[in-house]
C-alpha cells in the first residue's frame, strides 16, 4: 500500500526511473543537517572530494538520522517494500563559483555491484539546487535498462564515467529541488550535473537503498537495517551510532570511505570485463 508516492508519482518512478520533488524535511531541518555537513567538510580540509565524505551514516548520528528519515522510508518502501537495507551514504557538495567541478553522465549500477532490480538512491537537497548551482540533470529514455550495457570509466568523484552522451535530439530533465526536497532514482537512469555558477553553495546527500535478498556482486558489504527485517544475511548488519560525534568516528569514517571506493572500483573492473 503506497503511503507517500501518489499513484502519478510511482508510475512516473516505473516509466522513467525518477520521481521528483518529494518533501521530507523543513527548510529549517534540512538547515541543521547542512550545517553538519559543512562542519565535516571543514574538518576534512574544507573542500574534500566526494570519494573522501562517504559512509557518514556508520560513524555519525546526525547522518544516521539523515539516512533513516521517516518520510524518506516511506517513500522508498512504496517503490521497494517494507524491509530496506542503507548500503551507503555520499556527500555532494559544490562550493560558489566552483566551476571546475562536475559529475560526468553515468548509470549508477556499473559501481554499486548490488541487484539492480531491489536498488536505488534518494538524493537529498540540503539547500536549493538549481540550475545555476549544479543541480542533477538525467535523460529520459524509452527503455534505460536496454541501453544501460555502456562502457563505463574509473574517473572523477562520479566513479564511472560513461562513453554515452546525450545527443542534441535529446531531452534533458533538471532535478531542481528546494531545501528540505529530495529525489528518488534507480541504477539504470543516465544522469549528471555541471559546475556551480552562482553564489551559492550547493549541498546534496545521497542515501543508497536496498533490499535485504539482494545478493552483492562482492562478499557481505556493510549496510544498515532501516526498516523492517533482514532474513537472508547477504549483508554484514552494523549497528547505528548512537553519538554524532563519538571518539573515533572521524578516522571510521575515513576508512569505511576507502574500502567503499575500493569495491566500487572492484565493481567497475568488473563490469568492464564482462
Amino acid at each position: 500500500m503506497r503511503t507517500v508516492l501518489s499513484l502519478h508519482e510511482e508510475r512516473r518512478y516505473r516509466d522513467q526511473g525518477i520521481v521528483f520533488p518529494l518533501r521530507v524535511l523543513s527548510a529549517a531541518e534540512a538547515a541543521q543537517f547542512r550545517l553538519a555537513c559543512d562542519q565535516l567538510e571543514s574538518r576534512l580540509g574544507g573542500r574534500p572530494r566526494t570519494v573522501e565524505v562517504r559512509q557518514m551514516h556508520l560513524h555519525f548520528g546526525w547522518a544516521y538520522r539523515l539516512a533513516t528519515l521517516p518520510r524518506a522510508l516511506d517513500a522508498v518502501s512504496d517503490i521497494l517494500g517494507p524491509d530496506l537495507l542503507v548500503t551507503a551514504t555520499e556527500l555532494f557538495s559544490k562550493h560558489p563559483q566552483e566551476t571546475a567541478v562536475s559529475i560526468g553522465w553515468h548509470r549508477d549500477g556499473p559501481y554499486m555491484g548490488l541487484d539492480p532490480e531491489r536498488t536505488l538512491t534518494a538524493w537529498i537537497a540540503l539547500t536549493d539546487c538549481t540550475l545555476e548551482n549544479g543541480c542533477m540533470r538525467f535523460v529520459p529514455e524509452a527503455d534505460r535498462r536496454a541501453t544501460a550495457g555502456w562502457q563505463t570509466s574509473a574517473s572523477g568523484d562520479h566513479d564511472g564515467s560513461e562513453n554515452r552522451r546525450p545527443s542534441a535530439e535529446e531531452q534533458i530533465g533538471d532535478v531542481v529541488l528546494e531545501a528540505g526536497e529530495m529525489s528518488l532514482h534507480d541504477v539504470h537512469v543516465l544522469h549528471g550535473s555541471g559546475p556551480n555558477r552562482s553564489a551559492q553553495k550547493r549541498v546534496g546527500f545521497a542515501v543508497r537503498f536496498t533490499t535485504p535478498e539482494g545478493r552483492p556482486k562482492h562478499g557481505r558489504p556493510p549496510a544498515i537495517l532501516a526498516r523492517g527485517q533482514d532474513r537472508y544475511g547477504n549483508f554484514e548488519l552494523a549497528q547505528p551510532p548512537a553519538d554524532d560525534d563519538a571518539p573515533g568516528a572521524l578516522d571510521g569514517m575515513r576508512l569505511a570511505a576507502r574500502r567503499h571506493l575500493d569495491a566500487t572500483l572492484q565493481n567497475l573492473k568488473q563490469t568492464a570485463r564482462s
